[in-house]
């Protein structure tokens, strides 16, 4: 099964339309592309968001996924995917907690956190943003050290996009 990642940054409601940032680009959807699109952000197949939006009463759930993912606001994570995207960290980093050394906080200052993740998906979040693809992100993994190769690194990196991308505070943006 395909799993599907949304992409682009939620911009604020313009008058009857969610604005949706792809890119240098903005995409214009109505109510339904834009519930689509939200519940797209936790990591699916999709007919599992097909369902769940159906689950939540979006009518044509399957034509407004279809749309979306014609328009590039959802992509469908097949072999190319990594070439073509990166990861851009929304928020900012928290660190860690005497208590806890190995997971970091993201969020705001001063409030709770919005994520906490482990120190590979913390990485992800803090430096993925400056290779120019998230392949390229798995090649500079693959030659630091962690072991394996770019193609093995693949795995844990669509982890941590899934989990970034589920709480909000990173977005998928299309190569240039």
């Amino acid at each position: 099964m395909t799993t599907v990642f949304p992409v682009g940054q939620g911009a604020g409601l313009e008058s009857e339309h969610h604005v949706i940032r792809v890119g240098r680009t903005a995409e214009r959807l109505s109510e339904s592309e834009y519930d689509v699109w939200s519940l797209a952000h936790h990591w699916t197949t999709v007919p599992e968001l097909v369902a769940e939006c159906t689950a939540a009463d979006i009518e044509d759930a399957e034509q407004h996924v279809n749309a979306l993912v014609s328009r590039g606001v959802l992509v469908l994570v097949d072999d190319e995917f990594a070439h073509q995207y990166r990861l851009l960290p929304m928020f900012a980093g928290l660190g860690n907690s005497p208590d806890d050394l190995e997971r970091f906080a993201i969020g705001v200052p001063g409030l709770e956190p919005l994520a906490t993740v482990n120190s590979t998906t913390y990485e992800l979040w803090q430096w993925g943003w400056v290779a120019p693809s998230l392949w390229a992100h798995c090649e500079v993994l693959a030659t630091i050290g962690e072991p394996g190769t770019p193609g093995t690194q693949l795995a844990g990196v669509l982890d941590g996009v899934a989990e970034l991308l589920s709480d909000f505070v990173a977005v998928l943006e299309p190569v240039s």
